[in-house]
């Protein structure tokens, strides 16, 4: 029986068709749901017989491998000249800007959907549409292909033989996984006092898919306590990932010490461990332009052999052995490394990464969530890094300096940060050394905005 592995539409085509450099010049994080009231309002829009959120799948075989390609089409549309493809994306650019060229991996998505829908209809041709929305004016751009299922055919043909280098790389990894994890046993002779009855309980706290608290003394050695139960767990299929969260750089390493001891037991699965950007950055400063880095110039053109190669050769990716494929495939460190918790069985790294809304992991999809194991080093931590991720602060003084900085009378920034200075100096001055805005007053939020 052939081996089976499955992926989004949405991956498929990112993987495939990404290219490019990294450049944050310009780059926001939006809110999803921000995305979903767009979706949702153009998908209002839609006649009595039109679909939304359609559920396709397709089974792609090759010699010893099946591929299922599965994802929700945002809308099937009826019309006279046929069934239309929609797929819906929110942009903050200009929509005059937005050409047929614009965005292949949109195109792609589509295109993939398209063949899956013609597929099952037995269509000769089908139109697929991209509906562009404008997040800020709302204002709407459509950009429609007739496709034969010909060409169809032929596009996914071409997608499937870039990906499926990198699908045995998955079935490989998978398969050991498989082998090793039903066999490991722990890693010590015997258990210290304490540790099998915490063991035990975060094994039945992962079955029962529920939330523990466990305070336990120094020294009873609660990181492979933690790690070896929630790695167990992968056996009866009651989990696919862990993150192993923690506040400091110390008890990062002593989880790859607790993964080195299973993987002298016999274990073999991937981990990869997260160091902050500005630490693992090869250049001065962490400038993210190709102009600037020449490993952020063609990254996504760059970034599939690099995975490939040390997913194939090695297991526990730690700082050193990502820096080391980094500089051989010359490729930004800290984006590579983000990008192996795509397939990483165990991620090793801060709180932020889940909990700080600003900088947490993108990648990790509503779907992956439910099948995501967090074991939190250290949890009373959490409640102060909870208030720093969660507030923000506006400081006088920062603008006198900014003001001070740019003196000119007549440039902008002087005026921008001057209005600031103004308007939070006007606020202390209410006399009340403590005291709550119910809102924004609007003098300080149009300069606010000016100075943004």
């Amino acid at each position: 029986m052939a081996e089976q592995v499955t992926i989004s539409v949405r991956e498929l085509v990112a993987y495939v068709y990404r290219g490019g450099s990294i450049d944050n010049r310009f780059r926001s994080s939006t809110a999803l749901t921000e995305g979903t009231a767009i979706h949702q309002e153009v998908q209002s829009t839609y006649k009595e017989n039109d679909k939304k959120e359609t559920f396709l799948e397709y089974l792609y075989q090759e010699e010893g491998m099946d591929i299922k390609i599965q994802g929700r089409c945002d809308g099937i549309l009826e019309t006279k000249d046929g069934p239309v493809i929609d797929e819906i994306k929110s942009t903050a650019r200009e929509l005059d800007e937005i050409t047929e060229t614009t965005h292949p991996v949109y195109w792609a998505q589509a295109k993939g959907y398209a063949y899956m829908y013609a597929e099952q209809e037995g269509l000769e041709e089908i139109q697929v549409q991209l509906t562009y929305v404008q997040k800020k004016s709302k204002e709407k751009k459509r950009l429609r292909q007739k496709i034969s299922f010909q060409d169809l055919e032929l596009f996914l043909k071409n997608t499937m033989k870039e990906y499926s280098s990198y699908a045995r790389v998955l079935l490989h990894i998978r398969e050991q996984k498989q082998k090793s994890v039903p066999d490991l046993s722990f890693p010590f002779s015997e258990y210290r006092k304490g540790q099998r009855k915490l063991a035990g309980s975060v094994y039945r706290t992962i079955e029962e898919k529920r939330n523990l608290f466990a305070q336990a003394p120094t020294g009873i050695g609660k990181t492979i306590s933690t790690l070896f139960p929630a790695i167990k767990a992968m056996a009866v299929d009651q989990v696919d990932r862990i993150y192993y969260l923690t506040a400091k750089t110390v008890t990062r390493a002593t989880a790859e010490e607790a993964l080195g001891l299973m993987e002298d037991k016999g274990l073999s699965l991937r981990s990869v461990t997260l160091t902050a950007k500005d630490k693992i950055c090869f250049k001065d400063e962490t400038i993210c332009q190709p102009d600037y880095c020449e490993f952020a110039d063609g990254y996504y053109d760059k970034i599939n052999g690099a995975l490939t190669d040390i997913l194939w050769n090695e297991t526990r990716l730690t700082r050193s052995v990502i820096e080391a494929y980094a500089r051989k495939h010359k490729v930004c460190p800290f984006e590579f490394s983000l990008d192996l918790t795509n397939v990483a069985d165990v991620v090793i790294g801060d709180y932020n990464y889940i909990f700080d809304p600003r900088v947490s992991l993108k990648r990790l999809l509503p779907e992956y969530k439910k099948r995501t194991a967090l074991l939190i080093d250290e949890a009373h931590n959490l409640v102060e890094r909870a208030r720093e991720m969660f507030s923000a602060s506006i400081r006088m003084n920062d603008f006198a300096v900014i003001a001070d900085m740019w003196h000119g009378a007549e440039h902008p920034l002087n005026k921008a940060a001057s209005a600031i200075y103004k308007d939070l100096k006007n606020l202390s001055e209410q006399g009340e050394k403590d005291f709550v805005l119910e809102e924004i007053p609007g003098e300080l939020e149009e300069s606010l905005e000016r100075f943004i």
